[in-house]
């Protein structure tokens, strides 16, 4: 009789071997071992003919668990038993893996109910698949909270849309030492922050013609070409404090409802500065 038939073999009892002694996983284990050794075969070797790790196949001959039956049972074919003597073994492993109910389990009282079996464990495949789909939710969950999260605090924090601000025109040119007298054309609404629009085909935007007291709705502010409202030809125009130079235009609503931009010198000199507009 070959090692793999005496440990819990065909024809012994069930858990026990043919000396009647109580099989159990560890002796399993042994009894695996004490074959590769029989056949002097190394676990380096197993590995080569079976395909299995080598580490793997001597955690199964150390016990005290009962190792995977595929791999006893392909390391075992792989090194020259039988297939009855590897069949044993898978019978074998069977018994130890579900051994069956004890004979003397008492009865419970009649009054008392017996507890309910616990659920049978999901398959790996299911539980695997149910796991990706409960992070997938989590993810889903969290993204959606740190969306609400941000648009609320843009709602808290995010300034107000600011007011336009009524700004007056002063379209005056400043002459000699201390003149500032009205310009002999009109101030308007230019497409482009820059100087003499008027000149450039398409800049001026039409029917924004205005004077002195005339007033406009600004909206923003930016930085464009330097202007000056002065005749700089003139004399001692250098100690005239009506004149003014600025980079600083405002974005004000022409009559079409879109933005035009007015150099701030053509304004009243309280509306200079910028009056705290956003950027155009």
């Amino acid at each position: 009789m070959t090692n793999g038939e005496t440990a819990g073999g065909p024809g012994t009892g069930r858990g026990t071997d043919s000396d009647g002694r109580t099989d159990s996983p560890a002796r399993f284990c042994t009894d695996f071992r004490d074959v590769l050794r029989a056949r002097d075969v190394s676990f380096r070797r197993a590995e080569e003919l079976s395909g299995w790790g080598k580490s793997t196949i001597a955690a199964a001959t150390r016990g005290p668990g009962l190792p995977n039956g595929d791999l006893v049972t392909d390391v075992l074919a792989a090194v020259g038993l039988e297939p009855d003597e590897v069949a044993a073994w898978r019978t074998r492993h069977a018994r130890l893996r579900d051994p069956p109910p004890a004979v003397d389990t008492p009865t419970l009282p009649p009054a008392t109910e017996a507890a309910p079996e616990p659920a049978a464990p999901s398959a790996p495949g299911r539980r695997s698949t149910r796991r990706r789909v409960e992070i997938a939710v989590f993810v889903l969950l969290v993204a959606l909270v740190a969306g609400l999260a941000t648009a609320l605090v843009l709602v808290l924090v995010a300034p107000p849309s600011p007011e336009p601000r009524t700004v007056l025109v002063q379209n005056r040119v400043a002459i000699g030492p201390g003149d500032l007298v009205e310009d002999r054309t009109p101030s308007y609404l230019s497409s482009r922050p820059v100087a003499y629009c008027a000149r450039i085909p398409g800049c001026k935007i039409p029917g924004t013609d205005v004077w002195s007291g005339a007033t406009f709705e600004a909206v923003c502010q930016l930085t464009g070409e330097v202007i000056t409202n002065a005749d700089l030809t003139s004399t001692s125009i250098g100690q005239n404090p009506n004149a003014a130079v600025s980079e600083v235009w405002l974005g004000a609503l022409a009559p079409d409802g879109r933005v035009g931009y007015i150099s701030e010198v053509y304004l009243a000199p309280s509306y200079r500065g910028g009056l705290g507009l956003p950027p155009c």
